[in-house]
């Protein structure tokens, strides 16, 4: 959309005042912020010619005016200072990240966590994507002769277990041999290639053992298939509740949109990569007209997923890009160091 430099100027301070107190923004005003360089007629043409064109909107009988959804995307898309975290704000997130980094799923609620404090939004993310990630140890850790767990990790750190019991006493030998024949037919290989027909040559390999500890083959399978998904952390929804800008029908519209995992998985997955900006009435969810939402893909070794926020459309989103950049960006580097160890 071609706007004119005045009135590039006049969307993006009305746009960023609006950002800073919630309030509709009159002509006068303006002309204070520049300095009195046009009058306020000017000003007031300005204004009607920027509603007319949709990006402005009285939102009562004042003569102050709000960006609307399409002047939100006008400002984000090209109005918006560019800018850089400083390098407190880097090093505060990588403290942060340090915490964690050994663990790529604790990571994530963390980040999600502290999204949400910070923001006083609803934060959403998803744990990394392994579906190809390799698998790197295999452990069964005899508990008593009918209880044993089973420990599977992969090169990026993340880790899972799962206590079996069994119907007939098993002794530690048993279970040795049955981990090392997981050992050497999945160490290295991807979570993907953990399927029916690779476990039925597994149990067919191993003779009697795999008959008896078949409990430990079946909790393998299915712990290689959890961690080859993606689970969806929510954090700070009541924040939701808590914002003036929401009305009580949306922020309630927005909970029952974020209560229905698969369809915001979904959300999430089709963003591929980068940063990306959705703003309510842009998404086919009516329930989230009057929202804004800031998504970030982080990518790094075979491992993938997905960090983002949701609040108002009165976001300040200038300050929170370059964050949310930088701990996407952060938390790839991350999970890259974690599967080249």
């Amino acid at each position: 959309m071609a706007l004119g430099e005045r009135k590039r100027q006049v969307l993006k301070m009305i746009t960023e005042s609006y950002i800073r107190s919630g309030e509709p923004i009159g002509s006068k005003a303006i002309v204070e912020q520049l300095d009195n360089a046009v009058s306020s007629a000017t000003i007031r043409n300005d204004m009607a010619d920027l509603s007319v064109m949709g990006l402005l909107e009285q939102p009562h009988t004042s003569a102050g005016r709000i960006p609307t959804v399409m002047g939100f995307r006008v400002y984000i898309d090209q109005l918006m200072p560019r800018q850089r975290l400083d390098d407190a704000g880097r090093r505060e997130i990588d403290a942060l990240l340090a915490t964690c980094a050994h663990d790529p799923e604790k990571m994530v609620d963390t980040v999600s966590k502290t999204l949400a404090e910070e923001m006083h939004c609803a934060a959403m993310s998803t744990t990394p994507y392994e579906q190809n990630a390799p698998i790197h140890r295999i452990e069964l850790i005899p508990m008593s002769s009918f209880v044993a767990a089973v420990i599977l990790m992969t090169r990026s750190g993340t880790v899972r277990n799962r206590v079996v019991r069994f119907d007939l006493p098993i002794d530690g030998a048993t279970l040795d041999r049955v981990a090392n024949k997981l050992r050497e037919r999945f160490i290295g290989a991807s979570l993907a290639d953990v399927h029916m027909v690779q476990m039925q040559s597994v149990m067919t390999a191993l003779g009697t053992d795999g008959f008896v500890c078949a409990p430990v083959l079946s909790a393998f399978a299915e712990l290689a298939e959890e961690m080859a998904r993606s689970e969806l952390l929510l954090s700070g929804q009541m924040n939701l509740l808590q914002c003036h800008e929401l009305s009580q029908e949306n922020a309630h519209g927005i909970l029952q949109f974020l209560m229905q995992r698969e369809q915001l998985i979904r959300m999430l997955a089709d963003h591929s990569e980068g940063l990306r900006v959705l703003l309510g009435a842009e998404s086919p969810r009516p329930e989230l007209v009057g929202s804004g939402i800031i998504v970030a893909r982080y990518a790094g070794g075979n491992s993938s997923g997905s960090i983002g926020v949701i609040g108002p459309l009165r976001m300040d989103y200038a300050r929170w890009i370059p964050r949310i950049e930088y701990l996407a960006g952060a938390m790839g580097r991350i999970l890259s160091e974690l599967a080249e160890r």
